[in-house]
């Protein structure tokens, strides 16, 4: 039986191998300027962090870390002398290592939602991190191939929140001119009130098109924001969040607007995703960045293929972020997560570094 040459060319066409899109951490390797390079780093890092685990956490052993696949809470139920403290500090450096790999062989994605959520992690996971010495973070505003939502900016200003709540509660100047205990006991209800609305006005503020349940308001809301908020209104009425009590500083966030309870505005309806630009060759060939005393020096690679997008949009790079239901009112929209796959092989689970590091601190006794 004879083919026509359509026909010949159909089948010619079924024997020819489709492009593989792999998730790498938060990023689609095909997206990537060297994509084989970024799945073998990432591969020598989650070996680091199986063997990191298993020799150095009490308790921990390749049976148990197969067993449960590297994930954290599944290795502290199996074995529970283990220690989340111990998983952490593999889970940090093996972060560390991931950015590394992001930064040299996904460079045209520094800016992008992907890179931003992958920096973030190690606010999760590292006991003490020097904002400043991280590497594109955070991103310029309308930086080329940037997050529809500044991620970095967000969560430098909450950051910058978190800090000035204890520089308010501690902040001699204003309590020696307190003179009772109901005074001083109100002014401190007062840091940790005006502390909380900055940070729900931090999201509406910076990314006020995005779905704030995408950028972990309602994390946010359960963990820090629920207990007593409704005492709030009276507070943020009656003191001076953005003056007397340091807010609306620079260094703590430049904080202008502070919702009440019951007042937050309209939810934004946006995913994330990446905006238009290319980068198409390295910001930076060759730096070295810092991470706990310990230098990383990292190298761009030479492209092995032309730019790709991963966040769903009418761009050059992308990813995306998580939807739920929220007591903020945020939408209760499902959206495809970067976080889904984002652990190529070795899940850490950890509580968020602000929400964790908030819950610690702002307490009303």
């Amino acid at each position: 039986m004879a083919f026509s040459v359509g026909a010949w060319l159909a089948i010619a066409a079924t024997l020819i191998p489709a492009a593989v899109t792999k998730q790498v951490g938060y990023f689609e390797s095909s997206n990537c300027a060297a994509p084989s390079a970024l799945e073998s780093c990432y591969s020598e890092a989650d070996d680091y962090y199986a063997r990191c685990v298993n020799e150095n956490c009490a308790g921990g052993s390749e049976e148990c870390y197969n067993s449960c696949g590297g994930n954290a809470s599944c290795m502290q139920s199996k074995c529970p002398n283990l220690g989340i403290d111990c998983i952490n500090v593999c889970g940090c450096v093996k972060t560390s290592r991931e950015v590394d790999c992001a930064a040299s062989a996904c460079w045209n994605q520094v800016y992008s939602c992907e890179y931003q959520e992958t920096v973030q992690t190690l606010f999760d996971l590292c006991p003490s991190v020097n904002k400043t010495q991280l590497p594109f973070w955070p991103p310029p505003d309308n930086a080329p191939g940037g997050c529809s939502c500044n991620l970095g900016k967000l969560y430098d200003r909450e950051l910058s929140i978190v800090d000035q709540a204890t520089e308010c509660a501690n902040n001699m100047t204003n309590l020696d001119q307190l003179s009772s205990a109901r005074d001083i006991a109100d002014y401190g209800r007062a840091c940790l009130c005006c502390s909380k609305s900055a940070l729900l006005s931090s999201i509406w503020d910076v990314c006020p098109n995005t779905q704030p349940a995408l950028l972990g308001a309602d994390e946010l809301y359960s963990a820090v924001i629920a207990r007593d908020w409704d005492m709030c209104g009276t507070f943020l009425e009656n003191y001076d969040c953005a003056g007397t009590l340091g807010f609306g500083a620079p260094s703590a966030g430049n904080v202008t607007q502070f919702y009440k309870p019951g007042h937050l505005p309209a939810n934004g309806t946006e995913t994330l995703s990446n905006t238009g630009g290319v980068i198409s060759t390295p910001i930076s060939s060759t730096f070295t960045w810092t991470l706990l005393s310990v230098e990383h020096p990292v190298t761009a690679m030479a492209a092995t293929v032309t730019g790709g997008s991963g966040k769903a949009s009418s761009t050059t790079t992308g990813g995306s972020g998580k939807g739920s239901s929220t007591t903020t009112g945020a939408a209760a929209t499902t959206t495809k997560s970067g976080s889904a796959g984002w652990r190529s092989k070795a899940p850490i689970v950890a509580a968020s570094g602000v929400v964790a590091f908030i819950t610690a601190v702002l307490v009303i006794s």
